[in-house]
């Protein structure tokens, strides 16, 4: 049995441990994160063959597994996830597997883990489940270790770096589940705003100097016009992009194990421009109600109304954005990777990775953890399951209007998110890679981006929110990064003023967080 039991001045120790694995990786194609302890002999748990047959006996044995998870809804019919996992009983006809209903219904994070701890103290943990925050799970003894699997399989080597370390538990000691998909944040850029006013449109590759010198010439028409500059939302990654602060969420540096914002001048200086063009008018959301109306009329949402040029975009949202943007408004948007970081900075995506794991009761069957796995795989990471999911787009499209489920209104319910794979042989499948035929009505999602390689790395290994790290997820609770902004532009203080006893705050509220993991 794991221990669950950790002293404070040990998890210090271990975030220092947690950090020699979480170094940001470049966008190289080949993989930098070579298999671990490859040589180790995991004949107990992978492969086993009792007959002697030559056939693991995971795919002989008639396996039951049950599945949990509330994502894209309660109707298996069109709950694109499930139909991928009919697909995988449709090539193992020896697995069966069952969901079960009392995860299905939609339940925040909290409810869904205090729902798993009770199943586990009935001794009915649901084989593979929706890990909610990740190292509550392990914690309270939930996951089966999955390193034998990870280091015997081969495809596992391409997994991103990023998505590797949160894979990771906070003490080192196993890897308690995987990735499903990385719901990252990139820049849209409004186009026709941008050729409408004799304004360059920049390219793909981008540098943070490209966009403050693309700002600024919008800034120069804001004042007779109801156009505005827009922002990349760089209030969480900021530390990160700006001063390579290891993983950097909102300031949380990941090889201290404390919060450092005080060592985040870049993002400081960033702050503080932010906070001038508010009082300068150069956002639509700083001006008054009053002055907004008279402004731009009684619109209240500059990106959708079409007055705002840059905006960040989330990958999970791309479906609805592009359905009310793009067809109903008929707006014309382009998307973009994060432009390079300036001296001093990393540039990098940020993301949730939503991840699941799988149960630890397996631990006494072996062959079953191994199914399990496979069908783990299936869903996350691995090449046949990937190009499984996506080839229902093609089988959803074209249906009728009333059909329940169509590619056409839903499709990131099938794309979901981006992998985490970095193999470029199989991004090269991935649907917005492709693209849709220009007589499709998918044919909106063809944005160039997705066919460039740096973009595909930078999608597939961005930031990760620290849900893996004990307390970590429960300070950010207490943390609104654009307050710092506020206070910067309504009191008229200095970032440098105010950084030390932000980071003061925070990593007491982290200390309270981490005395419960001294149980």
């Amino acid at each position: 049995m794991k221990k669950s039991c950790l002293m404070l001045t040990t998890i210090f120790v271990i975030f220092m441990l947690l950090a020699a694995c979480s170094k940001e990786s470049g966008t190289d194609e080949t993989p930098s994160n070579d298999q671990p302890n490859s040589g180790n002999d995991y004949s107990e748990f992978v492969g086993i063959d009792e007959d002697g047959n030559r056939i693991p006996d995971w795919k002989e044995r008639d396996i039951e597994l049950v599945y949990a998870s509330k994502f894209y809804g309660e109707n298996d019919e069109v709950n694109s996830i499930w139909l991928n996992i009919e697909k995988f009983m449709e090539k193992y006809p020896n697995i069966t597997v069952i969901r079960d209903r009392q995860f299905a219904a939609d339940a925040d994070d909290f409810t869904q883990m205090e729902m798993l701890t009770a199943r586990a103290m009935e001794g009915s943990l649901p084989d593979i489940f929706y890990s909610p925050l990740s190292a509550e799970s392990y914690d309270r003894e939930l996951t089966l270790d999955l390193t034998p699997y990870i280091e015997t399989d081969e495809e596992a080597k391409w997994i991103s770096e990023n998505a590797r370390a949160f894979m990771q538990t906070y003490d080192g000691a196993e890897i308690y589940g995987i990735p499903w998909m990385s719901v990252g944040q990139f820049v849209g850029i409004n186009t026709r705003l941008l050729r409408e006013n004799n304004i360059a449109i920049p390219s793909y590759d981008w540098t943070y100097q490209d966009y403050e010198s693309l700002r600024s010439e919008i800034a120069k028409l804001t004042p007779d016009n109801p156009i505005f500059p827009g922002v990349i939302d760089l209030s969480e990654l900021g530390p990160h992009y700006f001063d390579s602060i290891p993983n950097g969420w909102k300031g949380y540096n990941v090889e201290t194990g404390r919060w450092d914002l005080a060592n985040s001048k870049g993002f400081g200086q960033w702050f503080e421009r932010f906070a001038r063009e508010g009082k300068e008018g150069l956002h639509f959301y700083d001006l008054s109600e009053e002055e907004r109306i008279e402004k731009v009329g009684n619109l209240g949402w500059a990106w959708g109304d079409g007055l705002q040029v840059i905006e960040s975009m989330w990958m999970y949202a791309l479906s609805g954005d592009i359905n009310e943007l793009v067809v109903n408004r008929e707006m014309e948007i382009d998307i973009y990777p994060m432009p390079q970081a300036p001296a001093g900075g990393t540039t990098s995506l940020r993301a949730y990775y939503d991840t699941l794991s799988l149960s630890s009761e397996l631990e006494d069957d072996p062959v079953k953890a191994e199914a399990a796995f496979q069908l783990l795989k299936w869903l996350t990471y691995g090449e046949e399951g990937l190009k499984s999911r996506w080839a229902l787009i093609e089988e959803y499209t074209g249906l009728p209007e009333d059909a329940p489920l169509r590619a056409e209104e839903s499709l990131m319910n099938f794309v979901q998110g981006w992998p985490i794979t970095t193999n470029p042989e199989v991004l090269q499948h991935h649907p917005l890679v492709v693209g849709f035929p220009e007589d499709s009505s998918l044919a909106v999602y063809n944005f160039e981006a997705f066919r460039n390689e740096d973009f595909q790395q930078q999608l597939a290994n961005p930031i990760p929110y620290p849900r893996q790290i004990p307390g970590v997820a429960d300070a950010f609770t207490q943390l609104n990064t654009w307050e710092i902004m506020h206070q910067m532009r309504d009191e008229g203080i200095s970032y440098n003023d105010i950084a030390e006893e932000w980071d003061l705050m925070m990593n007491e509220y982290l200390d309270d967080y981490l005395r419960q993991y001294n149980r």
